[in-house]
């Protein structure tokens, strides 16, 4: 069988093919509902039973029927190639890193992939706690008088000569006009030298994915994350939005600045990572 690739247009119909035990339906969601960067791949375009969703150039999602045959044994050459050129011409990855709900998935997964010399890891996913948020935050450092806090938009934008914004943004927002309208975010600057930002990479409803980082590595590891974060979580909180975070385990920085911000781990997905040829 042919594995099919969606229109945007048609992405709800996969909506139904969601399990509501699912972890990360924050991320699929705001592919499905076209609010994120993403595609979708079915066995049906137009009665789905199974679907990968990708998190263009990030992670891919599976979800629907485990045990469609068709599907599963058309995946190795759909995912060798052209979820290999898809991903690679969105934005030039060449990684393909999935995540599985389930024993079944992971054996489905292991199989159409078992000529790859793949690594496993796991994918943490955090619930934000308030009032561990405020008692972590006095011992935060202060902003250096040289370097300023921002909220992004269109000035700090159009002032960052560099384009690091207008890159990292547009690789999970289909436009700038979008994230303005969906998400927000925050900027640590030198002058107009974006240094630090920490900003929505995926919004369903009032939750809010969380991505940060830091562009100058003479900054890295000066509390400058931890300071636009700590921005950002204040509007979530002063908004009625809620903020989520994920990380994979071995990324060990990710884990500590999550600590510091007041998320707690609450659950965890087992991932394949292999770097295509």
């Amino acid at each position: 069988m042919v594995i099919y690739k969606l229109d945007r247009q048609d992405y709800y119909k996969v909506k139904n093919l969601l399990d509501p035990a699912q972890k990360n339906t924050l991320t699929i969601n705001a592919i499905i509902n076209g609010v994120n960067r993403g595609s979708i791949y079915v066995d049906n375009p137009e009665e789905p039973t199974t679907a990968l969703i990708d998190e263009t150039g990030i992670i891919s999602f599976f979800i629907g029927d485990v045990t469609n045959q068709a599907f599963l044994d058309a995946l190795p050459d759909f995912i060798d190639n052209q979820l290999k050129m898809d991903t690679y011409e969105s934005c030039g990855g060449t990684y393909f890193i999935a995540v599985v709900q389930n024993n079944q998935w992971g054996q489905a997964i292991e199989k159409a992939i078992a000529h790859k010399e793949y690594e496993t890891d796991n994918e943490l996913y955090y619930h934000f706690d308030p009032e561990m948020f405020h008692s972590l935050k006095k011992q935060y450092i202060t902003l250096p008088d040289n370097l300023t806090l921002k909220r992004i938009n269109n000035e700090v934008i159009r002032n960052d000569s560099d384009g690091i914004l207008k890159g990292v943004l547009e690789e999970v927002w289909y436009s700038l006009e979008d994230f303005h309208q969906d998400g927000f975010g925050y900027c640590i600057t030198k002058g107009h030298t974006i240094l630090s930002a920490c900003f929505s990479c995926c919004v369903y409803e009032d939750q809010h994915e969380i991505s940060v980082e830091t562009f100058d590595d003479t900054y890295l590891n000066k509390g400058l994350a931890t300071l636009v974060c700590g921005a950002y979580l204040e509007h979530c909180l002063k908004n009625d939005l809620v903020p989520h975070w994920s990380t994979m385990d071995t990324n060990h920085g990710s884990k500590r600045l999550a600590n510091k911000l007041g998320f707690v781990c609450e659950s965890k997905l087992t991932t394949y990572e292999f770097e295509w040829k």
